[in-house]
Protein backbone atom coordinates (compact mmCIF):
# COMPACT_ATOMS: atom_id res chain seq x y z
CA UNK A 1 0.00 0.00 0.00
CA UNK A 2 2.89 2.40 0.65
CA UNK A 3 4.05 2.13 -2.98
CA UNK A 4 0.73 3.70 -4.08
CA UNK A 5 1.47 6.78 -1.96
CA UNK A 6 4.76 7.29 -3.85
CA UNK A 7 3.10 7.59 -7.28
CA UNK A 8 4.10 10.68 -9.20
CA UNK A 9 1.64 13.51 -9.77
CA UNK A 10 -0.22 13.10 -13.05
CA UNK A 11 -1.81 16.35 -14.26
CA UNK A 12 -3.72 14.57 -17.03
CA UNK A 13 -5.28 12.26 -14.47
CA UNK A 14 -6.12 15.22 -12.25
CA UNK A 15 -7.80 17.01 -15.18
CA UNK A 16 -9.75 13.90 -16.16
CA UNK A 17 -10.88 13.41 -12.57
CA UNK A 18 -11.98 17.05 -12.30
CA UNK A 19 -13.88 16.78 -15.59
CA UNK A 20 -15.59 13.58 -14.47
CA UNK A 21 -16.57 15.20 -11.17
CA UNK A 22 -17.98 18.20 -13.04
CA UNK A 23 -20.03 15.92 -15.30
CA UNK A 24 -21.30 14.02 -12.26
CA UNK A 25 -22.32 17.28 -10.58
CA UNK A 26 -24.15 18.38 -13.74
CA UNK A 27 -25.92 15.03 -13.93
CA UNK A 28 -26.95 15.30 -10.28
CA UNK A 29 -28.30 18.81 -10.86
CA UNK A 30 -30.24 17.63 -13.92
CA UNK A 31 -31.66 14.70 -11.98
CA UNK A 32 -32.77 17.01 -9.18
CA UNK A 33 -34.39 19.40 -11.67
CA UNK A 34 -36.22 16.47 -13.28
CA UNK A 35 -37.37 15.26 -9.87
CA UNK A 36 -38.70 18.71 -9.02
CA UNK A 37 -40.45 19.00 -12.39
CA UNK A 38 -42.06 15.59 -11.92
CA UNK A 39 -43.18 16.57 -8.42
CA UNK A 40 -44.70 19.82 -9.72
CA UNK A 41 -46.47 18.00 -12.56
CA UNK A 42 -47.79 15.37 -10.17
CA UNK A 43 -49.14 18.12 -7.88
CA UNK A 44 -50.71 19.92 -10.84
CA UNK A 45 -52.37 16.74 -12.13
CA UNK A 46 -53.66 15.71 -8.75
CA UNK A 47 -55.06 19.22 -8.21
CA UNK A 48 -56.79 19.14 -11.61
CA UNK A 49 -58.42 15.77 -10.94
CA UNK A 50 -60.39 17.06 -7.97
Amino acid sequence: MTDRIDQSYNPAHEAATAAAMARAAEAAAAAEAARQAAEALRAQLSGGAR
